[in-house]
């Protein structure tokens, strides 16, 4: 994967930021950290509305900020979200749209307003004034807009942290898509780890202006403990529909779990368990109250200093991550290559 590269000393009277570090030109990644941290400040550098004489800033070999370059906003092609939406109240939901699109010069627009509706399902918002519209979907229409710039990098400074539980999920499954669909790169910040690692592909954790730990969510919170008192990794596992009644999932290794009956057969879907819903055991029991068995191998341990474990688990060729505490990984059977059988305590189904 290529990278931006990214070197920034900023200092004012609130705080001292001092950063650098390589950003993906793909996907999504993510800018963790507590209030204070200089999360914002970063974004703000990096569009250009921060002015230091000590930065480099390269995003995808433009080089848009050095000793000598100084490029302001907008010429750097940023795309802008906020937690708050800073949509125009003067205009309906289709001027808001336009707005961005009809000050991008043609041969820069990588993006229609067609495709923009459809994958932000704003077609019947258009004639809606912003008072009108809902928390979700007025943050849906401010992500249309700042993707109607064609940007080369958006930034996204907490767009969700004033929705509701309902709100966030909704604009979560609108923003997975945005990668895929038009190639922008994505700078995401959240003080909300969890809503980071449903998200991001690459995390980058900030406290007191500097970096702290930057990887995946697991990288991250193998360097920060901290992190999983409240959060432990959700493990996705490919499989299909099988059985008459359509109530089984079969993994590629022909291993079954019973589910309720609501996907058709042969239908790709996940199951998604969190590390915490998992118990190891040596031998399978005869009963168990889990909604699934699982037989895997352990394929490492890993330790987060002194406080819990992962194992890491091989099922049907995936990748399986289990947290226990210090206790439950000292048991002499359970090392790498050994056999072990993983009860499910809770399993989500998903179909991509």
């Amino acid at each position: 994967m290529t990278t931006s590269d990214i070197t920034i000393k900023f200092n004012n009277s609130s705080i001292d930021l001092d950063v650098c570090f390589p950003l993906p030109t793909r996907g999504i990644s993510g800018l963790f950290g507590p209030s204070g941290s200089g999360k914002t400040t970063l974004i703000r550098c990096l569009a250009g509305l921060e002015k230091s004489s000590r930065a480099h800033i390269c995003i995808d070999g433009n080089l848009w900020q050095s000793e000598d370059i100084f490029l302001p906003p907008h010429k750097r092609r940023v795309g802008l979200v906020f937690q708050d939406v800073r949509l125009f109240d003067h205009l309906n939901v289709k001027g808001n749209l336009l707005f961005g699109y009809n000050r991008t010069p043609p041969s820069d627009r990588k993006i229609t307003i067609e495709d923009d509706m459809k994958i932000l399902a704003l077609e019947p918002l258009l004639d809606k004034p912003p008072e009108k519209l809902s928390g979700g979907e007025a943050q849906r229409v401010a992500i249309g807009r700042a993707l109607l710039t064609s940007p080369a990098l958006l930034l996204m400074d907490e767009p969700l942290a004033a929705l509701g539980e309902q709100h966030k999920k909704e604009i979560l499954s609108y923003l997975k898509k945005l990668p895929k669909k038009f190639g922008i790169p994505i700078l995401y910040v959240s003080h909300d780890f969890e809503e980071m690692a449903t998200l991001s592909q690459y995390i980058i954790c900030m406290e007191n202006g500097k970096i702290q730990a930057r990887g995946s969510a697991l990288e991250v919170a193998s360097q920060l403990p901290h992190i999983m008192d409240d959060w432990a990794p959700d493990n996705f596992i490919e499989g299909e529909i099988c059985g008459t009644k359509h109530d089984q999932f079969k993994l590629p290794d022909g291993q079954l779990i019973t589910i309720p009956p609501k996907f058709p057969a042969s239908s790709p879907v996940r199951i998604t368990i969190n590390a915490r819903d998992i118990s190891l055991l040596r031998h399978p029991p005869e009963h168990h109250a889990g909604d699934a068995l699982l037989k895997g191998r352990v394929k490492e341990i890993i330790k987060i200093q002194d406080e819990k474990n992962i194992i890491k688990i091989s099922l049907a060729e995936q990748d399986v991550h289990v947290v226990l505490g210090l206790c439950g990984a000292e048991k002499p059977w359970l090392c790498p290559g050994s056999d072990v059988y993983m009860m499910i305590n809770r399993i989500k189904l998903v179909q991509d």
